[in-house]
């Protein structure tokens, strides 16, 4: 082993190892690593980035939580959840999974969220049938999940069942397209990333908008590029005009 002199001329090696904190990751981790390799090898992603106009929408957010206790309070997550199932049900082409050859299309929406614990993991909670549950009981169950997610009480039964699932980036100010991995067998992931304050044309005039930027990573295997665009299209015009979403409020 190759060698340098340090204070003193004391030998050290050169090629030494630096120190580490090494732990062992827990069972959902390492359940989601596995399936994230599994999708790197099997699948053929494709990803569409693109940005939605959502005045509308931040200011839905707003009106609803004007009467609400800090921690009742609806988070643009919640609200995402009730969009995109309504969105699924208009194509439900997106809501499917792939799995032996076979394409699988759902009826019921099973969302997946991704979750950042505080120690860096990541897990999927799965919220059930969200299309069919109001938003207030959306928020409630996503708020169990968190907690049990932060407690590291998760069951197997939380994470299983998905059919489509979101990540949003959108609580860092400088994240905004990113290339999400597909959860197989699921076929299709949104990821959304931060909201900010940009200049918009609307017909002759200029002017200040939030918008919200965009990212589907689809496997081209079970989805093709044109039913992809419209699901896309369609979640961006739910985003600019939110008062056509069945909130169930």
């Amino acid at each position: 082993m190759a060698a340098d002199e340090g204070a003193g001329g004391a030998k050290r090696p050169v090629d030494a190892a630096p120190r580490a904190r090494v732990s062992r990751l827990g069972a959902m981790q390492r359940m989601a690593a596995e399936r994230l390799t599994r999708s790197h090898l099997e699948t053929a992603p494709v990803s569409l980035f693109g940005e939605a106009e959502c005045d509308a929408f931040v200011a839905l957010r707003e009106k609803l939580n004007a009467d609400r206790a800090a921690g009742e309070r609806y988070s643009y997550t919640h609200l995402l959840v009730k969009l995109l199932a309504q969105a699924l049900r208009e194509h439900p082409q997106m809501n499917c999974a792939l799995i032996e050859g076979a394409l699988h299309v759902y009826e019921s929406v099973n969302l997946g969220v991704a979750l950042a614990l505080p120690d860096g993991n990541l897990v999927v909670p799965v919220v059930k049938d969200a299309g069919r549950k109001p938003l207030g009981e959306v928020a409630r169950e996503m708020r169990e999940l968190e907690a049990r997610a932060a407690a590291g009480k998760l069951a197997l039964a939380d994470v299983s069942g998905g059919t489509f699932t979101l990540t949003n980036a959108g609580m860092v100010p400088g994240a905004r397209w990113t290339t999400p991995i597909v959860f197989i067998p699921q076929c299709a992931i949104l990821g959304i990333g931060a909201m900010r304050r940009a200049p918009v044309v609307r017909g002759e005039r200029i002017e200040a908008a939030w918008v919200i930027p965009t990212s589907l990573t689809f496997d081209h295997r079970a989805v093709n590029g044109v039913p992809a665009s419209r699901f896309v299209d369609a979640v961006h015009g739910l985003l600019a005009a939110p008062e056509r979403v069945d909130f169930g409020i």
